[in-house]
């Protein structure tokens, strides 16, 4: 497996706080925030850092609690079949996400969520609020 990008999702309710922490103190850069999720890129480097309120959807498979650790890959079909047949449980099947990512989920041995994606183009509603962050 080729890894392109490592980041690291915490669950927390002070999604602000964190945001300016990790800006002002260690130079992040903000790619993307919402009401429910914030994402910053590490200076310099492939690895970032993102925060995500708890419990934000019925249906997600993040539970409000713990990390997530999530892994760009080359070619997320691959990485699907591959460990797909080596007997690792799929947590998430693979799925297209509006936000640009082609992603399937799995678990570590501690039951940390591993989540492995090839960006993908976003849906236009994604990519406009992509768009106002460049231009800030």
């Amino acid at each position: 497996m080729k890894i392109k990008r490592f980041d690291t999702t915490i669950s927390t309710d002070k999604l602000i706080e964190s945001r300016d922490f990790y800006m002002k103190h260690f130079g992040f850069q903000l790619v993307y925030e919402s009401d429910w999720y914030i994402e910053l890129l590490a200076p310099g480097m492939a690895a970032g850092i993102s925060f995500t309120k708890p419990q934000r959807d019925a249906g997600d498979f993040f539970h409000g609690t713990g990390i997530i650790v999530s892994l760009e890959v080359e070619d997320v079909d691959d990485e699907y079949r591959r460990l797909k047949e080596s007997g690792v449980e799929i947590f998430q099947e693979l799925q297209d996400k509006p936000w640009g990512e082609r992603s399937f989920v799995v678990n570590d041995p501690t039951g940390v969520h591993v989540y492995i994606y090839k960006s993908i183009p976003p849906t236009p509603e994604y990519q406009a609020v992509y768009e106002s962050f460049k231009k800030a």
